[in-house]
């Protein structure tokens, strides 16, 4: 499993979620292009489980990044995938706080 993207909670690694509950909303895209059908083939046929990082999803599963990478795993035929979930309390809160911190200098 892969934990490198844990960073102060805000992002948590879980493993074997079924990909059929990843949703599809362009708009939570960090990058919204379209998938290029030859970078999953070359994907596919240069795949290295120790070079493969997690798809990031929000807490509703909606896919934030990693759209080329889950299509690789439905080429595969993957029921399963590992994410990086999104903790959006934690997001929230640590904003807030930034947000204050700023504001204290402004002042």
């Amino acid at each position: 499993m892969y934990t490198n993207a844990a960073v102060n909670g805000e992002w948590l690694p879980i493993d074997r979620i079924p990909i059929k509950k990843i949703q599809l909303n362009k708009s939570l895209l960090a990058f919204p292009n379209e998938v290029d059908t030859h970078q999953v083939r070359d994907m596919l046929m240069n795949f290295d489980q120790e070079l493969w990082i997690p798809i990031l999803v929000n807490q509703d599963f909606f896919l934030l990044d990693g759209q080329h990478r889950l299509s690789v795993a439905r080429r595969m035929g993957l029921k399963y995938i590992d994410v990086i979930l999104e903790n959006g309390e934690l997001l929230k809160q640590s904003a807030h706080r930034k947000k204050t911190k700023l504001e204290a200098l402004v002042i």
